[in-house]
């Protein structure tokens, strides 16, 4: 299951991150963000009423594979997976998080930023990593890292815009987290049209990117 979860991200490539402060919110822009094509949508545990968020959006679409982030704790795991989460982000590397994701058939994507931490990320399990924030050092940072772990499926997350995409696929990203270059201040404004469309070129873009 969890091999299925990684090659579906790994397809789709972009990971809408979405966290704000409503779950009605964060469900019409998840509905928007599949009407533009998304494939996976991560819904942040910091949303109120994530874990409803999640079960709705499974029941309504289940071709969709939604993940939760900024998972802190098993139990949080457990929810998040009982809700229909298919994979577990954390903001760092919490073993027991990695482990209970594990147990309960979620893929494991912790949070690193060093080389020291990425191989510990892979030695307690981590299915990807999560490099954040990378938009402090940039591509060359994550092509740093990717020459002495090759293995590792690297998701970069933070700064990463529809300008800069080419050069973080260059330098090695697998799939690419993205918040606010993508979703903006839609919750506020309520333009879920213009968040569909944004969808739309991210996801061509991607695609465009990966065929040279």
């Amino acid at each position: 299951m969890r091999s299925k979860v990684i090659s579906r991200l790994l397809e789709v490539g972009v990971i809408p991150i979405v966290r704000v402060d409503s779950a009605d919110a964060a469900l019409r822009i998840a509905e928007a963000l599949v009407e533009g094509g998304s494939g996976t949508v991560e819904i942040a545990a910091t949303v109120p009423g994530a874990f409803k968020v999640i079960e709705a959006l499974t029941r309504r679409f289940p071709e969709l594979f939604v993940g939760a982030g900024t998972v802190l704790d098993a139990s949080s795991v457990r929810a998040a997976v009982d809700a229909g989460a298919r994979y577990i982000i954390s903001v760092g590397i919490l073993e027991d998080v990695v482990r209970a994701a594990h147990r309960y058939g979620a893929a494991a994507i912790p949070g690193v930023f060093t080389p020291t931490e990425a191989v510990r990320a892979l030695e307690c399990g981590a299915d990807a990593l999560k490099l954040f924030p990378a938009s402090v050092l940039g591509p060359g940072y994550l092509k740093a890292l990717r020459a002495p772990l090759p293995q590792a499926v690297w998701c970069p997350t933070g700064g990463v815009s529809l300008e800069n995409l080419r050069d973080w696929i260059a330098a090695g990203a697998s799939m690419v987290g993205v918040g606010s270059p993508l979703l903006q201040d839609v919750a506020r404004t309520q333009d879920w049209a213009g968040l569909t469309r944004r969808m739309k070129s991210w996801t061509q873009m991607w695609e465009r990117c990966k065929g040279e």
